[in-house]
């Protein structure tokens, strides 16, 4: 006799658990957005005006390289809950929101 057991649920599934402590996503701070894919691609869109890149990650500091640019720019941040926190070139923690 072969016995079988399902389950389901509504609760998050296991890949969008763990890319709410990734960069992973669209985050928001006064009309600025950062979207970050997970192919290593994004976009920074500001009123209106987006700029295309692709980034580095290790968890603690992402490398940004607009398209048009040769040199990447290093950003440390961290996330808390749904906040991604990026140090400006000002070394002022600058909170975005993730959509």
């Amino acid at each position: 006799m072969l016995n079988t057991l399902m389950l389901s649920g509504c609760g998050k599934s296991e890949d969008s658990k763990n890319q709410s402590n990734t960069i992973i996503g669209s985050w928001e701070h006064s009309g600025y957005v950062y979207t970050f894919n997970e192919d290593k691609t994004g976009s920074y869109t500001a009123y209106g005006s987006e700029m295309k890149f692709t980034y580095e990650d290790d968890g603690k500091q992402v490398k940004i390289l607009y398209n048009g640019n040769t040199i990447p720019g290093t950003y440390e941040y961290r996330i808390d809950g749904n906040k991604l926190i990026i140090k400006d070139s000002f070394g002022s923690d600058i909170e975005y929101i993730r959509k």
